[in-house]
């Protein structure tokens, strides 16, 4: 373990061995994305006009183990937040609460253009994430208290679409650390895919430290933090 944070960076390797080298109680908030467990080997989504099928065989477990070690480095009174599959709420918001978290609130991202279902069925236009905070003085809450717990925001199109079949709009994980870290704070991400996280904290002023097993999602978001980078200026973001 070390003194000093990984500020900034995206780090390539398995989360569990990274987040054992993070001082403890270094974290201001854990915003993320894991697998969802759906053991589902393909996803579809929509692509212009067109339906697209990715392999997502990667997706056939769901981890929990993470979470011990996110609690030790997370403040006291610091937040996480993660997302997971529909049908698996209870089993995340459980392992919280076994590790010392306090879970407090079930989040609703309603997807204003879900893609077409193929199948008869409904389309799904909603996911979900469980909110919790490590017992402590509280470090920061920007939401007042009057923020609901469902926002709408579409997926992502266009030119901002990586390779990534799971990835998350900007415009949601911006809104969600914008709430739970204080600008110059630190946020992990220790699933960050294709950087959505680590982009989303840096333009809203707050450092980050991304992990990222796959050697191809790391390039993506390193790729993509290095073009962000240089073009806002740290000192001269919001909150």
């Amino acid at each position: 373990m070390t003194d000093i944070l990984p500020l900034n960076q995206i780090l390539l390797g398995n989360n569990l061995e990274l987040l054992a080298t993070l001082p403890d109680n270094s974290l201001d908030a854990i915003v993320t994305d894991p697998e969802y467990g759906t053991a589902s080997k393909t996803k579809v989504q929509k692509r212009g006009n067109k339906l697209v099928e990715f392999n997502i065989s990667w997706d056939g477990s769901f981890p929990t183990a993470w979470i011990a070690l996110a609690t030790k480095k997370l403040k006291p009174g610091g937040s996480l937040i993660s997302f997971t599959d529909n049908k698996r709420v209870e089993t995340l918001w459980n392992a919280l609460k076994a590790n010392g978290l306090n879970p407090l609130q079930n989040l609703y991202w309603y997807k204003t253009n879900p893609p077409p279902q193929p199948r008869k069925n409904f389309q799904s236009a909603i996911e979900t994430a469980v909110f919790a905070r490590k017992p402590g003085k509280i470090i920061y809450w920007g939401g007042g208290g009057a923020t609901p717990n469902v926002f709408q925001y579409p997926i992502v199109t266009g030119p901002e679409r990586t390779a990534h079949p799971t990835q998350k709009p900007v415009p949601v994980m911006r809104w969600l650390i914008s709430l739970v870290c204080p600008v110059g704070g630190v946020v992990c991400d220790p699933f960050a895919g294709s950087g959505t996280t680590c982009e989303a904290a840096w333009l809203r002023g707050r450092n980050y430290i991304g992990m990222e097993l796959d050697p191809e999602y790391h390039a993506i978001a390193t790729a993509r933090l290095a073009n962000v980078q240089p073009n806002i200026q740290f000192s001269e973001m919001i909150g």
